[in-house]
């Protein structure tokens, strides 16, 4: 799941966009902000992966801002086209106009998932009692944050994630098989058994039964299409 954040100073402008996103069922909105300062102060700024940016605000503009923003991939959102010169000049990954077409938008979704697709890991580095052992992306059933580790669980076997300290950058780098439900768990929805609705979980095909948080059931109903 890539995480985006919006920073733009009209109300109308940042509700048009998320409308646009949330059609995107590898998208999650993690934050829309009136400016880049807000923002910043925001646990939103922990986890967002791509920044849709406002040119034209009031308090700082979007193309200044950006030398706050390195750590994120940008797309401008303007009305203005004649800043697109200087929005690739400061590696935007994209620059939109407003008003926004959605085949327009679409093709600015395929370069981001792009971008992501060939960012991600297939294989994961863990540990084996004193072994060091290359695991596979695809045969990972999910991972558990536990006692100050990150668990690694397969069908038959258990491992500790060796280069991972937390869930969140974790996410970054897995790819879109793999939801955060809960803030313990990440899991690979190839390995779903059932979901359980009185209990707010699903069951995975080696029977661990994984709570899910109330801040994941939105976007995991929209993957389980329930």
């Amino acid at each position: 799941m890539i995480k985006v954040a919006i920073i733009d100073d009209e109300y109308y402008a940042r509700e048009s966009l998320k409308d646009l996103i949330n059609k995107m069922s590898s998208f999650d909105i993690v934050g829309c902000f009136e400016d880049v300062e807000k923002f910043l102060k925001s646990d939103a700024k922990k986890i967002t992966d791509v920044i849709f940016l406002d040119i034209e605000m009031p308090i700082m503009n979007g193309l200044k801002a950006s030398k706050y923003l390195e750590n994120y991939k940008i797309v401008f959102v303007t009305a203005y086209s004649e800043y697109a010169v200087d929005a690739f000049e400061v590696r935007a990954l994209d620059y939109l106009t407003k008003p926004i077409s959605e085949i327009r938008f679409i093709e600015t979704i395929n370069r981001i998932e792009e971008v992501f697709k060939n960012a991600k890991v297939n294989k994961i580095t863990v540990k084996n009692n004193e072994e060091i052992i290359f695991l596979d992306i695809c045969d990972i059933y999910y991972f558990e944050y536990f006692e100050k580790k990150i668990r690694v669980i397969t069908e038959n076997d258990e491992y500790v994630l060796k280069h991972f300290k937390n869930l969140s950058n974790l996410e970054k780098e897995l790819p879109k098989e793999f939801l955060r439900v809960h803030k313990s768990y990440i899991i690979n929805l190839n390995y779903i058994d059932r979901y359980i609705n009185n209990l707010n979980s699903i069951q995975m095909k080696n029977n661990k039964i994984i709570p899910i948080g109330k801040t994941h059931m939105k976007n995991l109903k929209i993957k389980l299409n329930i």
